[in-house]
């Protein structure tokens, strides 16, 4: 074996050594992802996610369920969504512990991101609310995650080592990440009932009850370009490959609360969403173009959707004009939770230490704030709404020594979201349109609400 070819080896074992954001292995496909995991109804879109005090459509019954007991008459909503994801992953460079060599391509100091785009289109929420006296029932179906990801990586270089090449003689070797091919497919869908009650004194509390549907089927096949070479997936060796796949089911329950001021100006509402918990198979196998007899793993995987905790406010100074402020606690670290170990690494490297406590998700403290306007003295009555919120970073990180897992696993940076919508209300029609914007996630929305009275 060539001493590059070895290097490129030493440098795919080290990052095989130890553990993601969207599943819970340690697979590096896993750094390169973030979604978020989206509420319905495009007029919430539009208030910037803004609406745990507000709650009043057919949108509540999976947001904030209390707020069923504002909707006053049998109603039907339906929303579709288009999202754009932005995936940023460490493509190329070398990692800043080692200056590049100067020989094509291994000139850039430090590491450099790629970026890819996918797009997806779903059937994002139906519902529909019955309200009877002071009791409001509904049921729904919430697309909770949508979620597509393809794209290649070119290889980083990492650190230069001492040791000794294949014929025992002294020297420096180099490494480099092997360039991957990824594909990714995750999908959550909720389908549940929701029951809200109004104690009076214009305080109301809701449940809701959700059957969840998950779905993963990830690929990411492992070449192994030469170290001066741009990598070709057609005629490098395919080294390994790792799958994460399944389907799965599970329950969950949120609980809300909604409070009105008697005038009708000020609302408070808070709400709780259990995550539910899902497991899926993990897979590493060899390649056919392996140099080394690479071990091969078969787990069971876990994945956690994070729990939320929410606490809104809601401010209506006149008939026209309503104020809108939510704050939420995602506990993206639960994602961390059962690491699995995809690549069974004490059988690849004997001796290197698992770092699987190394990683890291934070949770994030989300903040939104939104406001809508309706011209009352036309007809159809129209509603132009703006909002934004804070989306604090959620991907997954390393903080071990592992060096590879150091170039790959690395924070993204906080993002801010911009949203923006209209609606336009007939007598027993309301049509949205929403749009959120951010570098990582864009969303358009398109709902329709139909009273049915």
């Amino acid at each position: 074996m060539r001493p590059y070819r070895l290097g490129v080896c030493l440098a795919l074992a080290s990052l095989c050594g130890t553990a993601p954001l969207v599943a819970q292995t340690n697979l590096e496909t896993n750094a390169g992802v973030q979604f978020n995991f989206s509420t319905p109804g495009a007029g919430n879109l539009a208030l910037g996610g803004a609406f745990l005090g507000l709650a009043f459509d057919a949108s509540a019954a999976y947001t904030n369920p209390a707020g069923l007991t504002l909707v006053a008459a049998p109603e039907a909503l339906v929303e579709s969504r288009h999202w754009r994801y932005t995936h940023v992953f460490t493509d190329r460079g070398r990692i800043a512990e080692a200056a590049p060599t100067g020989q094509a391509p291994d000139t850039i100091s430090g590491l450099r991101d790629g970026e890819a785009e996918d797009q997806v289109t779903g059937l994002s929420f139906l519902s529909y609310v019955y309200p009877r006296r002071n009791w409001s029932f509904a049921v729904y179906r919430h697309e909770l995650v949508n979620f597509a990801a393809n794209f290649s990586t070119f290889g980083a270089y990492l650190e230069r080592t001492r040791g000794r090449n294949p014929l025992g003689i002294p020297g420096t070797l180099d490494g480099r990440l092997a360039a991957l091919r990824n594909r990714m497919e995750v999908d959550v869908v909720a389908y549940g009932g929701a029951v809200a009650y109004r104690l009076g004194g214009g305080l109301s509390l809701g449940v809701a009850v959700s059957s969840f549907d998950f779905s993963i089927d990830s690929t990411a096949d492992r070449f192994l370009p030469s170290l001066f070479s741009e990598p070709d997936f057609s005629s490098d060796p395919l080294v390994n490959y790792q799958t994460q796949q399944g389907d799965d089911r599970d329950w969950g329950v949120n609980a809300g609360f909604l409070w009105e001021s008697p005038e009708n100006k000020w609302s408070v509402g808070g709400v709780y969403r259990q995550g539910p918990d899902f497991t899926f198979r993990a897979q590493s196998r060899r390649g056919p173009g392996a140099l080394v007899e690479l071990h091969e793993a078969d787990r069971t995987a876990f994945f956690h959707v994070p729990d939320v905790y929410g606490l809104g406010l809601g401010f209506r100074p006149s008939d026209a004009l309503r104020l809108a402020f939510d704050y939420d606690r995602v506990r993206y670290s639960q994602l961390t939770q059962g690491f699995v170990d995809i690549f069974d690494l004490p059988a690849i490297s004997p001796g290197q230490p698992e770092e699987l406590d190394k990683f890291r998700i934070d949770d994030a403290d989300e903040l939104h704030a939104g406001l809508e306007y309706a011209f009352l003295q036309r007809w159809p009555v129209l509603t132009v709404r703006a909002g934004a919120w804070y989306d604090p970073d959620h991907s997954l990180r390393f903080e071990g020594k592992n060096v590879g897992f150091r170039a790959v696993f690395r924070p993204r940076g906080d993002q801010m979201h911009y949203t923006a919508g209209v609606g336009v209300a007939l007598r027993r029609l309301q049509v949205d349109a929403a749009v959120d914007h951010s570098d990582r996630v864009s969303v358009i929305a398109l709902s329709a609400g139909f009273r049915l009275d």
